[in-house]
């Protein structure tokens, strides 16, 4: 068993007869199959045919929460089979409480630009699982060397190559050495040997060479397959302001990132951004950050683990969700946990429509939230005594569906 998964996973792997275990909650996909890679380590494997990629969960969660599945896998068939166009021409998607990180991933093998968020303190697991599925969370920015570049070595301490990093590239960081101010790398933007050994600081040990960067390379496209999407890991508690703030800067990196070249045959995918105003585009003032086209939660309410965090979830959906984006959240029932006051909170200002879960999983609930249409806001600022309106929304639960 691989170090990484058995730090993760508390009970046996395998059955009595020596089968692999298999997450009961899994089963009942259209769109996503799992599969146990027995080659020495087991490592769990999520098939997702619709993006032609086998994603490596390299942590999952404990054996006791297998059942909790449910309402990522749910969610995942909802949004490939329901915004599948939208992941595709690279539009924001924005998960809330990451975990594992499986919608991330799927959304963004689909090809759209993922911002992965929860609380700093538990971004490693979605951080290994990123980095094993060819989106790198250690990333570094060449900063030093000037016009000429950053000398680069194939083996610690080895002779230095002819070829230098560029400065402005971006690498992945393989292997860090601090102790010995050396990182085994491999780039991702920029010109300069492919991987090797690179110092961190200059001689004198003051000025960097490298240092730490949010930014990714934008999202690719190989000529002839689908898109490959972008995917920053991030720590992010409830709180609308910093949510804003987040925004913001995501901005920022994804303007930085449009300048760089990748490696490889691959092309920067195109943006369905464009400064032409087409039909409902919304002209956002200078300043405003570019919103959320769709927000994903899986299992974050739950009043028994997390008390009535709710509140403060539904204040950042409300800040971070785009004018025309789409908010789907996907809720374990359990015993007094606090659902029925958050659907009733989220449902002050958004539609929603409800959803039970009915194949293989009957303890799931997808919540399907958005901004109110121009003219329900209309009908709404003209209601008065004199002009009763029944809203159809008025009752809690109106857009149940089964």
């Amino acid at each position: 068993m691989s170090r990484k998964l058995q730090d993760s996973f508390t009970g046996p792997l395998r059955d009595a007869s020596g089968k692999l275990v298999v997450p009961p909650s899994t089963g009942s996909s259209n769109n996503l199959f799992f599969r146990w890679e027995d080659d020495g380590e087991p490592v769990l494997i999520c098939e997702v045919p619709i993006a032609q990629r086998a994603l490596r969960l390299e942590r999952i969660l404990p054996h006791n929460a297998f059942a909790d599945w449910g309402p990522m896998v749910f969610l995942c068939d909802y949004v490939i089979s329901s915004h599948r166009q939208l992941l595709r021409s690279g539009k924001r998607v924005v998960e809330l409480g990451c975990g594992i990180g499986l919608p991330s991933m799927v959304c963004a093998a689909l090809g759209a630009r993922v911002l992965a968020t929860d609380l700093p303190q538990a971004l490693e697991d979605m951080e290994l699982n990123g980095a094993a599925n060819a989106w790198p969370q250690k990333i570094w920015k060449v900063v030093g060397g000037g016009t000429e570049g950053v000398p680069v070595s194939k083996e610690r301490g080895g002779k230095i190559e002819k070829e230098k990093l560029s400065q402005g590239a971006l690498v992945e960081e393989l292997e860090l050495k601090r102790d010995m101010n050396v990182m085994r790398y491999r780039r991702m933007t920029g010109t300069g040997p492919t991987e090797g050994w690179v110092q961190l600081l200059r001689p004198s040990g003051i000025k960097p060479l490298l240092v730490k960067t949010e930014l990714r390379p934008p999202a690719q496209k190989a000529k002839g397959t689908l898109g490959h999407g972008s995917l920053i890991v991030t720590g992010l508690r409830w709180d609308e302001n910093d949510a804003l703030s987040l925004m913001r800067r995501v901005d920022e990196l994804e303007a930085a990132a449009e300048s760089l070249q990748p490696v490889g045959p691959e092309v920067p995918a195109k943006r369905s951004d464009s400064f032409i105003m087409l039909p409902g585009q919304i002209l956002r003032p200078d300043g405003f950050p570019k919103l959320a086209d769709l927000v994903l939660c899986a299992d974050v309410v739950c009043e028994p683990a997390y008390g009535e965090s709710w509140e403060q979830l539904v204040e950042v959906i409300e800040k971070i969700l785009a004018p025309e984006g789409h908010a789907v959240i996907a809720l374990r029932r359990r015993s007094y946990d606090g659902v029925e006051k958050f659907i009733m909170r989220l449902a002050r200002k958004l539609r929603f429509q409800r959803y039970r879960c009915r194949k293989g999983d009957n303890g799931v609930d997808l919540i399907c939230a958005a901004w109110p249409s121009k003219a329900e806001q209309f009908e709404q600022s003209v209601d008065s005594p004199r002009n009763p309106r029944d809203s159809m929304y008025a009752a809690f639960g109106a857009l149940e569906a089964a």
